[in-house]
């Protein structure tokens, strides 16, 4: 596996390499076709100005001879400086007079060739040929030497900036791996059980958000181990409880010191039952926070909603004798069915249970089918120094009263609530009467 210094290294250098690459592309383009427009050019300009210089020496009488070649040429250096060779030739196809430049670097110049002259006609007459030879950009000695040296400055250039370039990645990439091995460091601690670890801010935006995300789950981490703690010291209390009293009584009747009866039956039936209560609640909590656990969002009736609540919660209230009054302006919703249902009876009950006989707890349903709204509000009130605690696993407001069921309703419902995209609050209302509200958020 490569570090992340190599890998970054690797990219620069790929970047410098491809920036060099389109560079050197570019310089032979430009050479290219700058080179072609000054060939062009000159040979246009040579073959002009020599034509029409030898056009204006030409007498209209004579003809090109070894004498009046000569002197032509000699009269004509300022017309020849754009030109590699020149070749005169009389009307019979003699080489006359040939010229070099001195400035050309060719090192194999052209023979001459009459069929590549050009014909030197004045007056209707043919007044001999002449073979020009224009020069090439390349073969101008002075030309040669700006070429090589372009290319040993560009050269050069690429070598120091490719270098330079590697060495300040290197650097770069140096201060990176740093901040990102310090990061790592400390994530590996973290996973091992550390919750002391500094997750320091870092210039790299990146890194700053892993490290704030990492800060985060570090404050996570230490509030849900604190929490689980507070749970198993509260659940160990609540599970010894009944398993003492149950162990007591199964003593004495073991001993005979206690006969059992019915009475004695249904006191053994009621610890177990809250210990079934316990368990179950647990379970549904360790669920509920699971990594894999999915909602079943399906499209739901308000009224199969209410049917599935209190069908099972009208006994509990009849024995309070404490009625149940639903009312919805939904005839649609959606949501987990199974989850709200026991949300909402978890509320419903909390409500029963703490609340004087002869009362009404009244369920509304309002909001839209995605983000629907549901109030239980019961006579009632609670210290304001509870409210904040209330939805904390196995709270009790009143640790002098015995507790019905397992303590954990409230906590389950917030957390279907949430786990709904939703929240689950608690306020006291006038009147002495206390509103739970729980919203989805499904939309």
């Amino acid at each position: 596996m490569r570090s992340m210094r190599a890998r970054m290294l690797a990219a620069f250098f790929l970047i410098i390499l491809l920036n060099s690459i389109l560079l050197i592309l570019s310089l032979l383009f430009g050479y290219s076709n700058s080179r072609k427009h000054w060939n062009d050019h000159v040979e246009h300009e040579s073959r002009k100005l020599v034509m029409e210089f030898l056009t204006a020496m030409m007498d209209q009488e004579g003809i090109l001879d070894a004498t009046s070649s000569a002197e032509i040429l000699k009269a004509s250096r300022s017309y020849k400086i754009e030109s590699a060779q020149i070749f005169l030739f009389s009307p019979g196809g003699d080489l006359l007079q040939s010229w070099s430049n001195p400035f050309q670097n060719r090192q194999d110049p052209e023979q001459a060739d009459i069929s590549k002259a050009e014909p030197l006609i004045l007056g209707g007459q043919l007044k001999g040929s002449v073979q020009i030879v224009p020069l090439s950009f390349g073969s101008v000695n002075h030309n040669s030497i700006f070429i090589t040296r372009i290319v040993k400055l560009f050269s050069l250039g690429l070598i120091l900036s490719g270098s330079l370039s590697l060495l300040l990645a290197y650097r770069i990439s140096a201060a990176f791996t740093k901040e990102a091995g310090s990061t790592a460091r400390s994530l590996i601690k973290l996973a091992r059980g550390s919750r002391l670890e500094q997750f320091s801010n870092s210039p790299t935006k990146e890194l700053a958000k892993i490290n704030e995300a990492a800060g985060s789950l570090q404050k996570m981490l230490i509030a849900d181990e604190s929490r689980r703690n507070l749970w198993s010291a509260s659940i160990a209390h609540d599970l010894r409880t009944p398993l003492t009293a149950m162990k007591t009584q199964f003593s004495a009747y073991r001993d005979g010191a206690l006969e059992l009866t019915p009475e004695g039956w249904d006191k053994i039936m009621s610890e177990l039952t809250v210990l079934e209560s316990l368990t179950r609640d647990f379970l549904i909590l360790g669920e509920l926070d699971s990594a894999g656990k999915e909602l079943s969002v399906k499209k739901e009736t308000s009224d199969a909603l209410r049917r599935k609540v209190l069908e099972a919660l009208l006994d509990l209230a009849a024995s309070r004798d404490i009625s149940l009054k639903w009312t919805s302006t939904l005839d649609i919703l959606f949501c987990d069915l199974s989850l709200i249902s026991r949300a909402l009876e978890a509320l419903i009950k909390n409500a029963i249970q703490n609340m004087n006989s002869g009362g009404t707890v009244e369920i509304m349903a309002t909001g839209t089918a995605e983000s629907p709204c549901f109030k239980v509000i019961n006579p009632g009130h609670i210290p304001e120094e509870h409210l904040p605690h209330l939805f904390d696993p196995l709270y009790k407001t009143d640790k002098s009263r015995k507790k019905e069921g397992s303590g954990l309703g409230l906590t389950i419902s917030r957390r279907i609530a949430e786990f709904h995209r939703g929240s689950l609050v608690v306020e006291n209302l006038e009147e002495q009467r206390v509103c739970f509200t729980m919203s989805l958020n499904l939309g």
